[in-house]
């Protein structure tokens, strides 16, 4: 299952968001279903308010759509991974990513957000990114109010019996990582990602230095995990008009409650932005990485040697 909630417009098209802002707000969230027909191809349903049925009539109240993805994903059979996508992304890249997501057998549940602004050409992409940091910086209180929504929806459900449901999994991707340090450095952040077992902060499109402090404001509850890869030739990109970001720089890998994962010498890892696809992911321990994490669980460390003068593990 692939769930989207996304502050973008509505459209026409039958992958349903745009590129633009809810009409409404930049903190306004719809809710759509992936769905696939029998040639293969995908579309999004847009879910909307469904009757509650009590021992089959139907009760005065609703259900939202996002306590109906709520449901769905907490009671299947396989984890569920929270996304959070990066930079340049319309809803058939997104879908795409998901999808490779979900082969790991997994439930997806993706925020996507408008970090596609335009103009779509190589000559204006520095003028595109620039406007995509900013559209980040406006997402954060949407990304927050799906988080404040899971915590009661978890609040509400979550029995003494079963403390923790299947969705346990943040995965946040490149400039996604932007989005939320610009929610958590907020000085009325209210620890919304502390319900997760594992955030996996994956090739950060975020500033290395000074980066250890919000870290470990979401490290104290949760699992922070954290890829490099020196040479990866997206971020590559963004060191044109920004410090060294935290996804490619084996430097200041200093704070104290996230796990630091060096992919840069790994075999199979190259130059690559996502490291749990193709070819990455024909290396074992990379494969069995992703997916632990997407599980929820920690990392194993075989395959890994621990190196003390940079605070990271490197992946063999």
């Amino acid at each position: 299952m692939i769930y989207f909630v996304s502050n973008r417009n509505i459209t026409d098209d039958s992958l349903l968001f745009g590129d633009n802002f809810n009409a409404q707000g930049a903190e306004v969230l719809r809710v759509a279903k992936a769905v696939q027909d029998n040639e293969g191809n995908f579309s999004l349903a847009l879910m909307d308010e469904a009757p509650i049925m009590h021992n089959g009539d139907i009760a005065d109240e609703v259900q939202t759509p996002l306590e109906a993805v709520f449901e769905q994903c907490d009671n299947a059979d396989s984890p569920c991974v929270l996304f959070v996508h990066g930079f340049n992304q319309d809803i058939k890249k997104n879908l795409k990513k998901c999808r490779e997501i979900e082969a790991y057998g997994v439930n997806v549940i993706a925020f996507s957000w408008p970090s596609n602004p335009g103009p779509n050409f190589i000559l204006r992409k520095i003028s595109e990114y620039k406007r995509a940091r900013k559209n980040a910086r406006r997402s954060a209180m949407a990304f927050e109010r799906l988080l404040d929504k899971l915590n009661g929806f978890v609040e509400t459900n979550r029995s003494k019996t079963r403390k923790q449901g299947q969705i346990q999994t943040l995965a946040i991707h490149s400039l996604g990582n932007y989005l939320m340090q610009s929610m958590v450095q907020v000085p009325d952040y209210d620890h919304q990602a502390a319900m997760f077992k594992n955030i996996l902060l994956h090739q950060a499109d975020a500033d290395n230095p000074g980066h250890a402090s919000w870290l470990d404001t979401l490290g104290q509850s949760s699992r922070v995990l954290v890829t490099v890869n020196e040479t990866d030739d997206v971020l590559d990109f963004s060191d044109f008009i920004n410090p060294d970001r935290i996804g490619n720089t084996a430097a200041n890998m200093t704070a104290q409650y996230a796990t630091y994962y060096n992919f840069t010498d790994a075999a199979g890892a190259n130059d690559s932005h996502r490291l749990w696809h193709k070819p990455a992911v024909e290396n074992p321990t990379i494969k069995h990485f992703f997916s632990r994490v997407f599980d929820g669980k920690n990392p194993v460390k075989a395959g890994m040697q621990f190196n003390g003068d940079l605070n990271c593990y490197n992946v063999i």
